[in-house]
């Protein structure tokens, strides 16, 4: 066979058996270094308790009300399906348990929504499935430390959710998941800081106030095309 029909072919099954959310997937990014905060909105803010700010490149988030967590939200409701990570440290902590995590599909005044918490002092992970039928909580031992930077991930696809703290992975179903919506970061009884934040999905735009990547999943199919006419010149 030859070589030019080869290049072809194997272009051609490249082409197809890329899965469409490659194009169309984009990632949402905040690396906090413009100190703006005009993307994010405190969710049901209490001004006497809770604050979040923006310092040395980092967000801090800060709640001291024992009982309460304050959630910094960032998207829209359509947001479905996603992946979103980041940096996180706890640095003071006045009540127990003093939480740090994130919220995925968070639907605000509808009081839905999944919580994916570290509780630091106490060494656990909770993942919470929040809705105004109830609160099933799973829990995991976790050794942590105050103090310490944690990498966040967490993903909902479908039914399913992945929860990840650097390089321990935590893993469950819901059978009857919540639809979509924003994402955000989340404090309780403690201030914590935040960086490098990336939000990826499906329907996703490419955006925000962070530094892209150098290439894009969407630019892979155009080199492989790319160096597939290139070899064709060559034979």
């Amino acid at each position: 066979m030859k070589p030019v029909l080869i290049n072809w072919i194997i272009g051609f099954f490249l082409l197809v058996s890329c899965p469409c959310h490659i194009v169309q997937s984009g990632t949402w990014r905040d690396d906090f270094e413009d100190k703006a905060t005009n993307e994010w909105t405190i969710y049901n803010l209490d001004r006497r308790v809770e604050k979040w700010w923006i310092d040395d490149g980092e967000a801090v988030g800060e709640i001291f009300l024992p009982g309460f967590m304050s959630l910094w939200l960032t998207g829209e409701l359509s947001w479905r399906d996603y992946s979103v990570s980041c940096r996180v440290k706890l640095v003071e902590e006045k009540n127990h348990p003093a939480t740090v995590g994130l919220t995925l599909h968070d639907r605000g005044e509808e009081d839905s929504r999944y919580l994916f918490f570290v509780e630091v002092t106490l060494g656990v992970v909770r993942i919470i499935i929040a809705t105004p039928d109830g609160w099933p909580i799973r829990t995991f031992p976790l050794v942590t430390e105050i103090d310490t930077w944690y990498q966040l991930k967490a993903t909902i696809n479908g039914e399913f959710w992945e929860f990840q703290v650097d390089d321990q992975v935590f893993v469950g179903r819901d059978l009857n998941p919540i639809k979509g919506g924003q994402a955000g970061l989340v404090v309780s009884d403690a201030r914590a800081r935040f960086d490098d934040v990336e939000i990826s999905g499906p329907n996703i735009k490419n955006g925000g106030p962070g530094r892209p990547r150098a290439v894009e999943e969407a630019q892979k199919l155009p080199s492989v095309w790319a160096r597939i006419k290139s070899d064709e010149r060559k034979n």
